[in-house]
């Protein structure tokens, strides 16, 4: 399975950085933002919180078996950097 990996930086009002991957499918590209707050969102950070933040398409890949089982559950992964 090829995902495409989305660089994603963080930083809340309270001065915290956040660095993370979403790994999406073709299938789910245009819901990395979503994926994206829904992570932030399970970590406590809501968006009003957020001070800036980007994430960027990086590139593509071959994905591991751990990662595609994610993605064919959940519609992406996550990988914390």
């Amino acid at each position: 399975m090829k995902i495409h990996v989305y660089d994603t930086h963080v930083y809340t009002t309270s001065g915290q950085y956040i660095h993370f991957d979403v790994l999406v499918s073709d299938d789910s590209v245009k819901h990395v933002d979503k994926y994206a707050k829904q992570y932030l969102a399970s970590l406590g950070v809501q968006i009003d919180n957020i001070k800036q933040s980007r994430c960027n398409f990086c590139h593509s890949e071959v994905a591991n078996p751990e990662v595609q089982e994610n993605i064919a559950n959940l519609g992406h992964s996550i990988l914390r950097l």
